[in-house]
């Protein structure tokens, strides 16, 4: 896996690395409220850290299948950049969804450019 990350391109190793900090940062805010609802002993509102913290879970599966250059991880980070630009334009008011509406356009785009695909198609 390192040397696939090695050798890889610029626009593969960026898409990589935001997929990451994008996983890690859904498992750090899921985890984290979930520690801070136990130990304020707020049982009631676990639902939406568990469901950030199960998201991050599945992102980083899909991010390592990415990286691991399965077909499967490439759609799926296609996938969920795409549902991010979607919501980030539907509340475009906030500055903190125009942030995420480029970033995740960045990694769209670094995902589709053709030194990325070539890539991928030559790990198959």
């Amino acid at each position: 896996m390192a040397n696939t990350i090695r050798e890889a391109p610029l626009t593969y190793r960026l898409a990589s690395w935001y997929g990451i900090g994008l996983a890690g940062c859904y498992l750090l805010y899921g985890g984290v409220k979930i520690i801070l609802g136990i130990l304020d002993r707020n049982y009631s509102d676990l639902g939406n850290p568990i469901f950030f913290a199960i998201v991050g879970v599945i992102l980083s599966g899909i991010v390592f299948g990415f990286i691991d250059a399965r077909k499967w991880g490439w759609y799926g980070l296609i996938g969920v950049n795409g549902l991010i630009v979607i919501s980030a334009l539907i509340g475009y008011s906030e500055y903190l969804n125009l942030i995420l509406l480029v970033l995740s356009g960045a990694a769209i785009y670094f995902l589709t450019a053709e030194p990325t695909r070539n890539h991928l198609a030559s790990r198959q």
